[in-house]
């Protein structure tokens, strides 16, 4: 993906999620050498993070209630949402576009799609100390939109990687506790 800001992503290409730090939830995404952003929690933040990517600048995401926003930072304006319903989770982008989050029939992945068919497919990993998120690009887009739904993706990818994390470390703490 060698292709200057405002370029097209094709598919087939992969772009990387990888945390920076055993200590921090902070990654950086990058297609190959190349750096398109990064996202990050806030320390004791689950439903926050604040991302920067190239071509849409610095955004802030928050879950409240069944609703996680994308906003450009200061929630100057909307960029996308993501409306948990009955069999999935849809997307809106600011460009009027509805993509499906859905998990796929493997493990920690999961697939964007359009009445088109698939547009993104990402697989998250949960390591030891690090977790990471690899996302596949199936459709030629422009760079920008495919920051932006990949931050989106990888948000939510890895905030469901880490509630499964927690929920393992409650009830492994509430088994030796009682025993």
């Amino acid at each position: 993906m060698n292709n200057p800001a405002g370029g097209t992503v094709g598919p087939g290409q992969v772009i990387s999620l990888a945390r920076r730090s055993a200590w921090r939830r902070d990654y950086d995404m990058r297609a190959g050498e190349r750096a398109l952003g990064w996202l990050r929690w806030q320390p004791g933040r689950r439903s926050f993070a604040q991302a920067e990517g190239r071509g849409i600048g610095l955004i802030d995401l928050a879950t409240r209630r069944r609703r996680v926003v994308a906003a450009a930072a200061g929630g100057a304006a909307t960029l996308a949402t993501v409306d948990r319903e009955r069999g999935g989770s849809v997307i809106h982008t600011a460009g009027g576009r509805a993509l499906r989050w859905e998990k796929t029939a493997r493990g920690n992945h999961w697939a964007m799609r359009d009445q088109d068919g698939t547009v993104l497919v990402i697989a998250a990993f949960q390591g030891l100390l690090r977790s990471s998120a690899q996302i596949s690009v199936e459709r030629a887009m422009p760079e920008h939109t495919a920051v932006l739904l990949c931050l989106i993706g990888g948000y939510l990818a890895l905030s469901e990687l880490q509630y499964k994390a927690d929920l393992a470390a409650a009830t492994a703490a509430a088994a030796a506790s009682s025993g």
